[in-house]
């Protein structure tokens, strides 16, 4: 069996597995309210922005606009 490789020093601060702030996950009824409310306010608004402002995970983020996408709320635009 390999052992597993050693991180660098400058990694040693690096978090491994889930952060205790985002242990918890979101109700995405509510985080689409959250979400359509942002980007009514913004009008076009990044992804990025939307999840540092949301208190989510990213993957949170991502299904919520997908499924808003599907109901033909929000529309996906390339920069």
């Amino acid at each position: 069996m390999e052992e597993a490789e050693e991180f660098p020093e400058e990694f040693s601060k690096i978090v491994l597995g889930a952060h205790k702030s985002l242990s918890r996950r979101r109700n995405i009824e509510e985080l689409e309210k959250e979400l359509i409310e942002k980007i009514s306010v913004e009008g076009e608004v990044r992804l990025s922005k939307l999840w540092l402002t949301s208190d989510c995970h990213l993957w949170e983020i991502v299904y919520a606009l997908n499924r808003l996408k599907e109901k033909g709320l929000v529309e996906e635009k390339e920069v």
